[in-house]
């Protein structure tokens, strides 16, 4: 039931969030990364966001999404380039 529940709010997430930003997991994971995205998240994002692991052709992603085009572009910047 639990994981059921995880489906149906990435859906949700999904459908209010319609911009994504995916971040790359390697196989050891993201570890103190995930904490500084997290911790930028807190400070810079001025919209609702949310995040959710998927797969995606074969490669495990942390999956993001925003209300605002302008914070998911902020993020990818700060974390992809």
């Amino acid at each position: 039931m639990g994981r059921y529940k995880s489906i149906l709010k990435a859906e949700s997430d999904a459908r209010r969030l319609p911009y994504t930003v995916d971040i790359p997991v390697p196989g050891t994971g993201l570890g103190k990364q995930m904490d500084e995205m997290t911790d930028w998240l807190l400070t810079h994002a001025k919209c609702e966001w949310a995040e959710h692991g998927r797969l995606v052709e074969r490669q495990h992603v942390a999956r993001y999404y925003f209300e605002s085009p302008w914070d998911a572009h902020a993020f990818e910047k700060q974390f992809l380039e």
